[in-house]
């Protein structure tokens, strides 16, 4: 009996242990993003930062996998929901970002994720990360991502080298941008909506935006978040694309099965937000589902070892790049046709 406690007692411990290692983590990772935020410095977000302390951290904080996953399935479907409230429907209602911004963005998703499955197919990568791939450049990144995962079934390492490579792309695409918007020529209201369409993380096209001055700011904002509401499409169709072959009916009983939890939840809130609460308590509940992102990254940074990484995200980060590319050439074509 005495024997059976200590053992119980000793689990306790450890599991206590990576909660507290975790915590601060996450407290260490959102300071850091604030520090530099209100320094008026570059950062790659608190997310990016958990996700890499977890792959640094991965091999000392030797996590069990099941209680890891575990973790990650408790709190992911709070933050996917509390995320639904910074979505604003009234952006695509009331035309906010103009017809131009939202053909560019209908074309810019459909480039993303047509090239990344066709490269992917060519290439031999499994179609379920492929689409998660895609959903990530396509969107809005780590968010896209991790809310498509669970009815994709994909493991804590296939979300995780797909969220390094896309963090990776994510960070080149926002350098590059105002350079390329520049030499291209593009004027202010252009530049603006091409870092909305093209950044993969909101903060980032802000940032881009004001970096490019004039409108492009307020037009970086409105069509990225105009984007984001491509993941009330997304998620229901990750559901569809990871339905097994077989008869229609078996495909809808299999997909209503794989409906994840979160999805309804996510729905209400964006249409909370949009059309009920005051915009000021909607941004502050969808930055409590920010922050709860960041122990999630670090969780599933922790599940994944550095050496592992670089073997699996090496045909990812070539679909990735040449994705990208292709995304960033079509959103620029379609708006020197449209403006």
């Amino acid at each position: 009996m005495t024997k059976k406690d200590s053992s119980y007692d000793g689990e306790s411990l450890t599991r206590s242990q990576h909660i507290i290692a975790v915590i601060s983590l996450t407290t260490l990772c959102v300071s850091l993003d604030y520090i530099l935020d209100s320094r008026g410095m570059f950062s790659l977000g608190a997310g990016t930062f958990g996700l890499l302390c977890g792959i640094i951290l991965s091999d000392r904080l030797n996590i069990d996998p099941n209680t890891n996953k575990n973790w990650t399935n408790l709190i992911l479907p709070l933050a996917i929901i509390l995320l639904g409230f910074g979505l604003d429907i009234n952006m695509v209602l009331t035309n906010q970002i103009g017809v131009a911004g939202l053909y560019t963005i209908i074309i810019t998703i459909i480039a993303a994720f047509s090239c990344t499955l066709l490269i992917s197919r060519i290439l031999g990568i499994d179609r379920l990360e492929a689409f998660a791939l895609g959903a990530g450049g396509a969107i809005c990144g780590n968010s896209a991502v991790l809310a498509v995962a669970p009815s994709l079934r994909l493991s804590s390492k296939q979300t995780g080298s797909i969220l390094a490579v896309i963090n990776i792309l994510g960070l080149a695409t926002f350098l590059s941008v105002p350079l390329l918007a520049s030499a291209i020529g593009f004027e202010p209201e252009s530049a603006g909506i091409w870092a909305g369409s093209t950044v993969h993380a909101v903060p980032q096209a802000i940032a881009a935006g004001e970096a490019m001055g004039g409108d492009a700011l307020s037009l970086a904002s409105g069509t990225k978040l105009t984007r984001v509401l491509g993941l009330l499409i997304v998620v229901p169709a990750a559901i569809i694309y990871s339905s097994e072959n077989g008869e229609s009916g078996n495909k809808i009983s299999s997909g209503i099965s794989r409906i994840p939890l979160f999805l309804p939840g996510f729905i209400l809130a964006s249409i909370l937000s949009s059309f009920l609460l005051p915009e000021t308590i909607a941004q502050n509940i969808e930055h409590l589902g920010s922050l709860l992102m960041v122990p999630i990254l670090i969780l599933i940074g922790l599940s994944i070892r550095p050496r592992e990484l670089l073997n699996v995200s090496k045909p990812i980060m070539i679909v990735g790049s040449l994705s990208t590319v292709c995304m960033m050439l079509a959103s620029a074509i379609a708006l020197v046709i449209l403006m």
